[in-house]
């Protein structure tokens, strides 16, 4: 499983998502990035069991210097990605509060920087985006 991490401002309703740069690509995939040759599906019915993603929290927020308590499961699927191998469910976290905390080890982004990602990953982002509005 794969999650992107996101920060939507309760009053302003600015939106930002969390990156990290993997050997030289940018990525809003956690705890890894896709492969490059990943293609996003709507359609995927998975054969076993899959995770539900609030068994990322805390792996996730140990990884960025939160708290578990600082995330939150927005969305418990934004869609079925098809890597070489391998199909890879995405979800979707939110971090809590008013303010974007200071992480290290990437950055956040605005929809204006969507751009620097691969293709898949800003496919994801839209749907989490349209996630995040209906939440």
């Amino acid at each position: 499983m794969r999650v992107i991490v996101a920060h939507l401002h309760p009053i302003s309703a600015r939106l930002h998502f969390w990156t990290r740069s993997h050997q030289g690509q940018v990525s809003a995939c956690l705890p890894q990035p896709l492969s490059p040759l990943s293609t996003l599906h709507d359609d995927h019915d998975p054969q076993g069991a899959v995770l539900h993603p609030a068994q990322m929290i805390r792996p996730i927020a140990t990884q960025l210097g939160l708290e578990p308590d600082d995330l939150s499961v927005a969305s418990a699927l934004l869609g079925w990605v098809e890597s070489p191998g391998e199909w890879i469910p995405v979800a979707l976290l939110r971090i809590e509060g008013r303010n974007l905390p200071e992480l290290s080890g990437g950055r956040f982004i605005t929809l204006l920087d969507l751009l620097q990602l691969p293709v898949t990953e800003r496919l994801l982002l839209r749907k989490a985006y349209e996630a995040l509005l209906e939440g």
